[in-house]
C-alpha cells in the first residue's frame, strides 16, 4: 500500500511539474516590416478540380482570424502571397477484418511564395515554402461515425489554411534554386555593385507621427 501511495504521489508531482512548465512560443521569422499582405487566388495543378476556389478564401479568413497581418489589396501590400496546390491524395489507410475500408487519409501539398508587390524584375521571391497538410477520417459507411468525402475535404482545406499562415509567419524559407542563384548573380552584374534586395525594406505606410502642440 505504501509503495502504491508513493507511486501515486510521484505521478501527481511529475504531472504538476509538466503542467507548470513554461512553453516558449515560436519566434516570428517573417520580416518585421511586412505588416500588410495581399493574397492572390491560388493556382491548382492537382487532380482535385476546383480546390483553389475553396482554399483561397479560407487562407484569407485564417490571416484575418490570426490578426498579425492586415489583408489588403496588392497596391497597399508589403508582400504578395502566391500559392499553388501541387498535389492531393485520398487513400485507404486502414481496413476492417473483411478488408472493407475503415479509415482514409487525405493529404495535400502547396507551394507558397511571397513576392514584393513593387518588384518589377521578379527575379526570385522574397520567400518560398512547401506546405503540407494531412487528416484521417472514418470512411466505413456501415458506421455512424462515418465522415463524407466532402466533409473531410473541407476539414483538410481548413487545416491547410492554418498551416500556410503558421508557415508564413514562423517558417524558415527554402534556399533559392541553382538557376535562381545564377539569375541573382546576373542581376547584380547588371546593377553593378548594388546588392539584390527586396525593393521594400521599411513599412510603406508608416503610422503618422503625432506633432507636439
Amino acid at each position: 500500500m505504501r509503495v502504491g501511495a508513493s507511486a501515486l504521489l510521484l505521478f501527481v508531482w511529475v504531472t504538476t511539474l509538466v503542467g507548470c512548465a513554461t512553453v516558449t512560443p515560436p519566434s516570428r521569422t517573417l520580416p518585421s516590416y511586412v505588416k500588410r499582405i495581399y493574397i492572390a487566388e491560388f493556382r491548382n495543378t492537382s487532380r482535385l478540380a476546383g480546390a483553389q476556389a475553396d482554399l483561397t478564401p479560407l487562407v484569407v479568413d485564417e490571416f484575418l482570424a490570426d490578426g498579425r497581418l492586415e489583408v489588403v489589396q496588392n497596391e497597399r501590400a508589403d508582400a504578395r502571397l502566391e500559392g499553388r496546390i501541387k498535389s492531393f491524395r485520398d487513400y485507404s489507410s486502414a481496413t476492417s477484418g473483411d478488408r472493407f475500408p475503415l479509415v482514409n487519409t487525405m493529404e495535400m501539398e502547396c507551394l507558397v511564395e511571397l513576392w514584393d508587390p513593387y518588384d518589377r524584375e521578379r527575379v526570385v521571391p522574397m520567400a518560398r515554402y512547401h506546405v503540407t497538410a494531412a487528416i484521417q477520417y472514418f470512411s466505413d459507411s456501415r458506421r455512424s461515425i462515418e465522415e463524407t468525402q466532402t466533409e473531410a475535404r473541407e476539414r483538410l482545406m481548413r487545416q491547410m489554411a492554418k498551416n500556410i499562415v503558421t508557415t508564413v509567419i514562423y517558417g524558415t524559407p527554402e534556399s533559392p534554386k541553382a538557376l535562381e542563384q545564377k539569375a541573382m548573380e546576373k542581376y547584380r552584374e547588371q546593377q553593378g555593385k548594388q546588392r539584390f534586395e527586396p525593393v521594400i525594406s521599411v513599412p510603406r505606410f508608416p503610422k503618422p507621427v503625432k506633432q507636439s502642440q
